[in-house]
């Protein structure tokens, strides 16, 4: 598996290919730069002296098999592939990363938040336009790349704030727990339509064109129509629950055409950060050597994420964990990152 390849030496693959770039070196040599995915993980290649026919004999989508050297290119693992082979046949579902829980599950998740929102605007407002959307929901990535990009990935970046809202709103007393949960709910929603598919996604026309932060506000404004919400005395909080949306990203040059104005939208946006720098520095950490500095990463700042010794993506099997203590490692191998 993907996750178990950090450290330096021989390695073959079995992985999806889930970019494929061709390159030139110095020399005008074409080359392949390519990202390698399994159910663990993501991985870096290069294939390099290659002719212009081999360089057009991979693309994304294609499941290969890959060997070569495991070796440490800027702190991160990267494969220097010797060999690659197309695995005609193979079913590209076995290869892409979904989200920590079935479906059923996060299915089961969301109804338990919706069941917990009290009766109006809010709650009917999100249950209409959820429902409408519900299995796109449930499979769609959250991003392209950065952060939760994988089937299902919308649906876990999601209720992940939902929880964490959860755990701070007895610091905040006087937030409204409703309107922070249906924004919570919809922030992303519009991902449905900006992005083309569960995986392997890419933007659509109408991602391009209008974005899913005016989408999903537009959407709020339909529903509250339709679920008879559009008496004057509602018009604030559907007003309130379309800023939770449009400000959700924070600043204006984050994609925000508003900012945060209210604290729950503040909230809403400070969660949604916060849930995509923790994905983003354990994707990080999963794919640099113990002990090491990762690549700068350009979503968070262009900081090096290191990855401690005692780090683990799993339970340290106990003949590591004897090595760990002979060089006087500390253990934490039963900890889940």
């Amino acid at each position: 598996m993907i996750k178990e390849l950090n450290q330096e030496g021989r390695a073959r693959v079995r992985a999806l290919i889930t970019k494929c770039d061709t390159g030139r070196t110095g020399k005008g040599t074409p080359y392949l730069s390519l990202t390698l995915e399994d159910k663990s993980g993501q991985l870096d290649a290069k294939f390099w002296n290659l002719t212009e026919e081999q360089t057009r004999q991979y693309a994304t989508g294609q499941v290969v098999e890959a060997s070569g050297d495991i070796i440490l290119h800027r702190n991160a693992v990267q494969l220097r592939i010797r060999h690659l082979n197309v695995v005609p046949g193979a079913d590209i579902l076995d290869f892409v990363r979904e989200a920590p829980a079935p479906r059923q599950e996060l299915d089961d998740m969301l109804q338990k938040v919706l069941d917990s929102m009290n009766p109006g605007l809010y709650l009917d407002v999100t249950r209409d336009l959820i429902d409408s959307r519900r299995q796109a929901f449930l499979t769609w990535p959250a991003a392209t790349r950065n952060h939760h990009n994988y089937v299902g990935g919308l649906a876990w970046h999601t209720l992940s704030m939902a929880k964490a809202a959860d755990a701070l709103l007895p610091l905040y007393p006087y937030l409204d727990r409703d309107l922070l949960m249906a924004g919570i709910l919809l922030h992303d929603l519009g991902k449905v339509e900006e992005l083309s598919a569960p995986m392997l996604a890419e933007y659509t026309s109408e991602g391009n064109l209008i974005g899913h932060i005016s989408m999903t506000s537009g959407w709020i404004e339909e529903a509250a129509r339709r679920t008879g919400h559009d008496r004057e005395e509602e018009r604030e909080q559907c007003m309130l629950l379309r800023h939770m949306v449009l400000s959700h990203h924070g600043k204006q040059e984050f994609g925000s055409p508003v900012e945060p104005m209210i604290p729950e939208a503040e909230m809403l946006s400070l969660l949604d950060d916060l849930d995509a720098r923790m994905f983003m520095m354990k994707q990080s950490m999963d794919t640099t050597a113990p002990g090491h500095f990762g690549p700068r990463v350009f979503a968070l700042e262009n900081r090096m994420i290191y990855r401690p010794r005692s780090y683990s993506q799993q339970p340290v099997p106990a003949e590591n964990r004897e090595k760990a203590a002979e060089s006087g490692q500390a253990e934490n191998g039963g900890k889940q990152a």
